[in-house]
């Protein structure tokens, strides 16, 4: 005979050879195998919820911590859906422990259905798991970038395009390890299963009432699943690069939030607040309220008189907000400090007030006093 045939006789012979093995043993195994997978899937979905709970708080904090745009904490509604999702899923899909002594088809039948959830789980994981958070990510970036436009709108869409690669990125790591763990894990799981589940059909033992069960080979491996979970080195790894891209996120807000603040003219002001009587300022200074009667020996009314002449509408907003701009428009740019002249609310007391720094806390005070105006308006 060639060896070819050699070769085709010997595989036609281990076809159809058969392992006998003891029934009792192999429903241990099985028992084994079941609760070990149901451990690391309990301690995974869990760790799951853990985390996304976790970080509703913390989202919180950060946001407040780095004064971010209200697209911020569109992730923690997404942060709840994980969650959520996660917990309807394991209690729709929970299967009750068997017995120690039900039949071994059973028990096959019930890992079975357990692993074949697992599958679509994680090969429906973009549409549940990774497309919400992603979807809330871009729209917080885009809108940082767009708030940072006065830095020039090409620096601003490379460095969102940089964010959303790397988004992207990370993603799709996550998506590709989840598709290879099915591919290397549960699928061969699920064959093995099947299997057995064939063997045990054929040989009619279902009821576990032979002492020996009678297997074409050995479809059943006693080799455990490995966790899903992956190596802490890829773990440390992908939340190195997510801190990293969250860091960068949170520098480039300040920045954006300070260009707006600061622009090259300088935005400063040297009142804590501005409110109006009519056409006539009242200003805070420290704690108290003075009527304005002229800054560095221009009258109040003539700084007003040609903000209405020149912002129309705006003139208050201008005034307050815009004060540098306004007196440099008039030729008397103002310098770190100005003199102010002011009157007492109660009494016709009238102050000289000299080296009254210009901050930009005081402009950024009065604008963000203007804004909640806005807001409360109905």
């Amino acid at each position: 005979m060639a060896p070819d045939e050699f070769q085709q006789a010997w595989q036609a012979q281990a076809s159809q050879t058969r392992v006998t093995i003891d029934a009792d043993l192999l429903r241990q195994e099985v028992h084994r195998d079941q609760q070990a997978f149901r451990t690391m899937i309990l301690y995974r979905d869990y760790g799951e919820v853990g985390v996304a709970l976790l970080l509703i708080p913390i989202w919180f904090v950060l946001g407040a911590m780095t004064d971010s745009p209200w697209t911020w904490y569109l992730t923690v509604p997404v942060l709840v859906w994980i969650a959520g999702f996660m917990l309807v899923y394991r209690r729709r899909h929970r299967q009750e422990p068997g017995e120690p002594d039900e039949p071994l088809l059973q028990c096959v039948q019930r890992s079975l259905v357990e692993v074949e959830d697992q599958i679509w789980l994680l090969r429906n994981i973009f549409w549940w798991y990774l497309l919400p958070p992603s979807v809330t990510i871009l729209i917080f970036f885009a809108h940082v970038c767009w708030l940072s436009s006065a830095l020039g709108w090409l620096p601003s869409l490379i460095f969102f395009l940089i964010l959303a690669g790397s988004l992207v990125g990370v993603y799709s790591w996550i998506y590709f390890l989840n598709q290879r763990a099915v591919q290397l894990q549960l699928i061969p799981k699920r064959q093995e299963l099947l299997t057995l589940q064939a063997s045990l059909q054929d040989e009619g033992t279902g009821a576990g009432t032979q002492d020996q069960i009678a297997l074409p080979g050995l479809p059943f491996s006693k080799q455990e699943l490995p966790a899903s979970c992956h190596s802490p080195r890829r773990l440390i790894l992908g939340l190195i690069i997510f801190f990293f891209a969250l860091l960068l996120v949170v520098y480039f807000v300040e920045t954006a939030r300070n260009s707006k603040d600061e622009p090259a003219h300088g935005q400063k002001s040297p009142f804590a607040a501005v409110r109006w009587q009519d056409s006539q300022p009242e200003v805070k200074l420290v704690k108290e309220w003075y009527q304005l009667l002229s800054l560095n020996g221009i009258a109040a009314s003539e700084i007003v008189d040609f903000s209405k002449q020149t912002y129309d509408a705006k003139w208050q907003k201008r005034f307050e907000e815009d004060l540098v701009e306004l007196l440099t428009r008039m030729g008397h740019p103002p310098a770190d400090s100005v003199t102010l002249e002011v009157q007492s609310l109660d009494s016709a007391e009238k102050k000289m007030l000299k080296e009254v720094p210009m901050t930009y806390a005081n402009r950024r005070t009065i604008r963000n006093a203007a804004r909640e105006r806005e807001k409360a308006k109905p």
